[in-house]
């Protein structure tokens, strides 16, 4: 091999080494951009879609009734919740009955489980009102109301505050004159208003199935969409996906209709549903607020009371009371 061919092949020999170092920084700085854009879009993406942050105990929280009533065998809703992570039955809040028994069942995908009975029967609304009459001022039911609905002082009369009694009728038990009865709350309805349908001199009162013809869309100056919201009447939050509120009930979907469907009172009760759906969310956000300051304070109160009252209780209260005095 001579020199020129040995120079050749150092050369080549070293472009080769040259062409995979550049072949190799190449590579790392594209990973480094790809890497670099990733961390750009993921952290664009946390930014717009934050994360959720309620815990699978919120989750069950909200469902619960939040009477703070504990005839589940713990001292309020959120405790219930807590201990239904921990592997609780979900069938001991006879306040919630069936209803709240199959909600929890497909959040946490448990078994369908029949209401412990022994714990005692859904029963309608109801408040706590006191014969005013009866009162003796004894102050006892003050303590017992986990959310604070009680007003009044020693030896004056005491009062409810309607809207905000849950029912737990937990201040019974403590009253010694026995002067509390649990009322029970009067359901509103909505009533239905129907016209004649166009062309039509009487108003003819037989209801006919949906025939999916869709005269009513056109029929509707908001450009909303009758049928479908017929079709999702029970259904509260695919009532707001189709825009239910800005429905303006002036009837001209029924007189179209020729199935006689009374569609606008139909949108009236799912309007109403849907406000006390929102009221009653409120309520029971504002009853955990009250039954989270109460515990709080009984924490540093002479005066306690066990989970539920229990007849023992009214004795210790009245003991407890004279030492305070």
């Amino acid at each position: 091999m001579t020199f020129v061919d040995s120079l050749d092949t150092l050369v080549g020999a070293t472009l080769l080494d040259n062409g995979l170092l550049i072949n190799s920084l190449i590579g790392v700085v594209t990973m480094t951009v790809i890497g670099c854009l990733c961390a750009l879009l993921l952290e664009r993406a946390a930014r717009r879609y934050q994360a959720d942050e309620l815990t699978i105990v919120d989750l069950i929280n909200v469902r619960l009734p939040q009477t703070q009533c504990a005839q589940c065998g713990y001292p309020g809703c959120r405790p219930y919740a807590e201990a239904i992570k921990q592997g609780a039955p979900i069938n001991q809040c006879p306040p919630g009955g069936e209803a709240l028994i199959k909600n929890l069942a497909n959040l946490l995908g448990r078994p369908i489980l029949p209401l412990d009975t022994d714990r005692g029967e859904t029963q309608p609304p109801r408040i706590a009102v006191i014969r005013e009459a009866d009162c003796i001022g004894c102050t006892l039911c003050i303590p017992a109301c986990p959310v604070d609905a009680i007003i009044g002082a020693p030896q004056l009369m005491h009062s409810v505050i309607a809207a905000d009694c849950t029912g737990c009728d937990l201040c019974l038990e403590p009253c010694p004159v026995d002067c509390i009865d649990m009322v029970e709350v009067q359901q509103t309805g909505v009533t239905a208003l129907r016209l004649p349908r166009i062309d039509q001199d009487d108003l003819n009162l037989v209801e006919y199935p949906c025939i999916h013809c869709g005269l009513c869309e056109p029929a509707c100056p908001r450009e909303l969409a009758p049928q479908l919201l017929h079709w999702h009447r029970t259904e509260p939050e695919k009532m707001v996906d189709l825009n239910l509120s800005a429905c303006i009930e002036c009837r001209l979907c029924d007189r179209v209709c020729p199935s006689n469907i009374p569609l606008t009172a139909t949108f009236q009760v799912a309007k109403e549903t849907q406000r006390q759906l929102i009221d009653e969310a409120s309520m029971a956000a504002s009853a955990q607020l009250r039954f989270e300051q109460h515990t709080q304070r009984s924490l540093t109160s002479t005066t306690t009371l066990r989970a539920r009252p229990q007849k023992g209780d009214r004795k210790a209260l009245l003991n407890a009371l004279r030492k305070d005095s």
